[in-house]
């Protein structure tokens, strides 16, 4: 067994992604939104649902109702359980742009029985998974195979970013621009969360904890480890720009953060919000600069990056050197087991080698991925070349890579 991946997880191939779409039968994430969350999404956006997307949307209703009664079915039997629990200290958070190998780190660093990840079922059904995950399970069949964006397998059971949680919850995320992605950005004031109220941050704070408590919760029912004995490995690139909140909220919490050359961050990313945009959204999404002022998606994408990135070193200087760990993603793919080791050793974490044989078995079943090229043109080089000069000269990317 070599130490490297023989090739890494592929992205999406050239097909337009419409070619892609879901079947009406297939779970979407909006599948799982309390219906405070998606009525209030719904006039925020003035009902602006396409006509071919309008049976997508009255399915999304009737679910966002059934969710509600099974929340309330849930709070009623476990709420005063839930509440009572210590969350486990110091979790782990994984973060980074989109398409940086976050979710591969995450699948790595989840192999460890010592740690708990949120599961796609959890952050899917985050109102009543703790009621019908059991049911849940057995309708795996309403899951597509793979991810809209890329060859990356999907299962009730794999780490999941506990973003979609906070979306189908209502308390908000840039995840809502997926839903209604001709009015894009949506949501984006809850990336770094700046121009919120106290109140409305405090509401997102106490939302956070409370799902990780049932995340915690199921594992200490369910799990052969004592209570509260497993870390939380978190991953979400939103939390990049939430230093500030995540860092009192929990004290002593680590994070790795992990870094990719920027003309294939954004040939990626862009790719990544037109798959999801078609396959989850509410309005059959528009290419380029809208009538209404919306940017396009390569706009899009080169503002976000500059938001999610306007705190982050002045944050991250004032972590401990042992609680910030940099990652770059060309390193992960050519040699995961010593970047996963140098993790552990940075972080001060466990003892490496009992994870080593999981690691080795899950990067066997990686190893028939074939990466397609994220092409990239040289108007939009010369773009990501000066509006993100700043990562590239930090992180010694160079501007001349073909």
């Amino acid at each position: 067994m070599t130490d490297t991946i023989g090739n890494p997880p592929r992205v999406m191939d050239q097909r337009p992604a419409h070619r892609r779409r879901y079947g009406l039968h297939h779970f979407r994430i909006s599948h799982g939104m309390v219906a405070s969350a998606w009525f209030r999404l719904l006039v925020r956006n003035h009902f602006a649902v396409s006509p071919s997307r309008i049976p997508f949307a009255l399915q999304v209703s009737i679910y966002s109702v059934l969710n509600s009664v099974l929340r309330l079915v849930q709070t009623l039997l476990l709420g005063r359980r839930i509440a009572r629990l210590e969350l486990a200290a110091r979790p782990i958070f994984i973060i980074g742009h989109w398409r940086t190998g976050t979710t591969l780190l995450h699948e790595l660093l989840a192999l460890d029985e010592r740690f708990l990840a949120p599961s796609t079922l959890e952050c899917f059904a985050p109102a009543h998974f703790l009621v019908t995950g059991r049911l849940l399970r057995m309708l795996a069949w309403f899951l597509p195979a793979t991810r809209p964006m890329d060859d990356m397998a999907v299962g009730w059971d794999r780490p999941q970013e506990d973003e979609f949680a906070l979306l189908n919850l209502g308390f908000g995320s840039p995840y809502e621009t997926l839903i209604f992605p001709n009015h894009r950005p949506v949501g984006i004031e809850f990336l770094n969360m700046s121009e919120m109220t106290p109140e409305q941050v405090e509401a997102w704070k106490a939302g956070l904890s409370c799902f990780l408590k049932q995340v915690q919760f199921r594992s200490d029912r369910e799990s052969r480890c004592p209570p509260q004995a497993r870390r939380l490995v978190l991953k979400s690139p939103p939390h990049t720009a939430r230093l500030h909140i995540l860092r009192p909220l929990f004290p002593g919490a680590q994070f790795v953060h992990i870094v990719r050359h920027p003309f294939d961050v954004f040939a990626s990313t862009v790719r990544l919000w037109r798959a999801m945009s078609e396959t989850q959204g509410c309005q059959a999404p528009r290419q380029g600069q809208l009538p209404n002022g919306a940017p396009s998606i390569e706009d899009y994408v080169l503002h976000v990056m500059e938001l999610l990135y306007r705190d982050f070193v002045d944050q991250v200087a004032q972590l401990p050197r042992e609680n910030i760990c940099e990652v770059r993603y060309e390193d992960l793919v050519r040699a995961p087991i010593a970047e996963v080791r140098r993790i552990y050793q940075h972080l001060g974490l466990d003892t490496f080698e009992p994870v080593r044989p999981r690691l080795e078995a899950h990067l066997a079943s990686l190893g028939d991925y074939t990466p397609n090229d994220c092409s990239i043109s040289e108007d939009h080089k010369a773009e990501v070349s000066r509006r993100w000069r700043w990562y590239m000269e930090r992180y010694n990317y160079g501007f001349d890579r073909q």
